[in-house]
């Protein structure tokens, strides 16, 4: 299977008057089409930087990146992208606020109407079309934030710790239906995330970030069957994985004590 998404020895520096600062030093990562990435690490370690510098949000200072062959050198347009705030319109109805998806790319509106409500009724949320954000739970919200992202059908979806603000329960709910949205669609996904046990539970690897400065400490195949229900992290392999990447932190020097 050829590579989807190429990175190579990616470096992203911020020049200062002192020394440069390295965000991220010889990244390297090939994620072949229709896979699902995890990437975990502590705070400060460039899972955020590298998502911008995949979404061309940002450039990179020097290395390879490409996506299908072509070097991303601006927002590509098979891109979707979710961040941790769900960034919805408030004096936009929700239908009104996923369609922002095809004004943003310049295609037409009622041509996405059908598809929008598609999408919404894929994540429950039909009968809230007319509704506005603020009327809606932060969970609802985040799921509008997600049928948005997926309204041109991209084939990468980039996800910068989109349930972290979660109550538990919603946060459970939430990686359910992300991951039987992923199982139905096959799209690639790279998911960044404060939980081990959540990437552990989403992901086909689990990309390992260290910092000072952000690079890649490991990366872990997670090999347990899909679907996964939730019962899965109750299991001996689902801890191990978890315990493996927790020894790696401890390595690193990340947890103290």
């Amino acid at each position: 299977m050829s590579d989807f998404l190429s990175l190579g020895d990616i470096n992203k520096v911020y020049r200062s008057k002192r020394d440069p600062v390295y965000a991220l030093k010889d990244v390297t990562l090939e994620i072949p089409e229709g896979e699902f990435v995890s990437i975990v690490g502590p705070s400060g370690c460039g899972k955020s930087t590298l998502l911008k510098c995949v979404a061309g949000l940002e450039s990179i200072s020097s290395g390879r990146l490409t996506l299908q062959g072509t070097q991303i050198d601006g927002p590509p347009e098979n891109m979707g992208m979710v961040f941790q705030r769900d960034l919805l319109l408030d004096w936009r109805t929700i239908l009104d606020n996923v369609l922002i998806a095809a004004e943003f790319h310049g295609l037409e509106r009622k041509a996405f109407e059908e598809r929008a409500r598609s999408v919404l009724n894929l994540f429950g949320l039909s009968s809230f079309a007319n509704r506005f954000p603020w009327e809606l739970s932060g969970g609802m919200r985040q799921r509008a934030a997600i049928c948005r992202a997926l309204l041109v059908d991209p084939k990468l979806l980039l996800m910068d710790e989109p349930f972290g603000a979660l109550d538990p329960f919603t946060r459970d709910e939430l990686n359910v239906e992300l991951q039987r949205t992923w199982l139905n669609t096959g799209k690639t996904v790279l998911f960044i995330t404060h939980s081990i046990s959540e990437a552990v539970y989403l992901g086909d690897r689990v990309v390992v970030m260290s910092r000072n400065p952000g690079s890649i400490a490991a990366v872990i195949p997670i090999e347990l069957e899909r679907p996964r229900s939730l019962a899965i992290r109750e299991t001996a392999a689902f801890a191990g994985y978890v315990a493996q990447i927790n020894q790696i932190f401890r390595d690193l020097g990340i947890y103290k004590g």
